[in-house]
């Protein structure tokens, strides 16, 4: 049985409330490569280190992009975005050293987009919104971005076909396997079919491009997990 996107929201807001005090401990065990997608994803944006970047960090969880990125971009001035107020309350704690960072509590889709960021980037959360809401979603991060500005986001997208989708999951499996029970993959997997709504990547693509965005790619892949954005000019 499909949920409505509210009644979602509401299950993934419980599911992360739960969690975050042991998210960090947990989720290297679940997620492939996610060291790899940080790096990645921080790397992506095309500014000088010493520049004074605007930053919205969608989804920020306990912090750990915004760490990278504040490693990388120390003049950063970032707003981390979460729905799980235990997870923003986790990001203030290991981010307690900087003074660049504030933080709004709330669902990603309400988020008051106005002011000219330099970036608007995400991580593992684009995956729950779904539908013509995604579209009018990335037409909001559009319009909150500079000329010039980017929006890059690691997520989850569905394989072009069958196989290729049952590929992905069989090398997600094979990963968690390293690290969980066969009763906690199981587990791992019904909150991913319950909770998240996933696109084909190519119809992210189109999305981002029906947005306004231009310079679209694809800049990390692995199997199930990607980086893939634009840039508004």
């Amino acid at each position: 049985m499909k949920l409505g996107q509210d009644k979602r929201f509401k299950i993934i807001k419980a599911h992360f409330e739960r969690v975050a005090k042991v998210f960090d401990k947990n989720f290297f065990k679940v997620a492939p490569f996610y060291k790899d997608t940080i790096e990645a994803l921080v790397e992506t944006l095309p500014f000088s280190q010493k520049k004074k970047i605007h930053v919205i960090d969608l989804g920020c969880g306990t912090g750990n992009i915004t760490q990278a990125l504040l490693r990388r971009y120390p003049g950063a001035q970032v707003t981390c975005v979460d729905l799980a107020e235990q997870m923003i309350a986790m990001a203030k704690i290991k981010l307690s050293g900087s003074k660049n960072v504030t933080y709004w509590v709330g669902d990603a889709r309400d988020f008051p987009y106005r002011g000219k960021y330099d970036a608007v980037i995400g991580s593992l959360v684009l995956h729950h919104i779904e539908g013509k809401e995604k579209t009018i979603f990335y037409r909001k991060v559009f319009n909150a971005l500079a000329q010039g500005g980017v929006f890059y986001t690691a997520d989850v997208v569905m394989g072009s076909n069958p196989y290729l989708q049952d590929l992905y999951v069989e090398r997600w499996k094979r990963f968690m396997r390293q690290n969980l029970s066969p009763g906690q993959i199981a587990a791992t997997l019904k909150k991913h079919r319950r909770e998240d709504m996933p696109c084909k990547l190519m119809d992210e693509l189109a999305m981002l491009r029906r947005a306004g965005f231009k310079d679209i790619d694809v800049v990390w892949k692995q199997h199930y997990f990607c980086i893939y954005g634009g840039v508004k000019k």
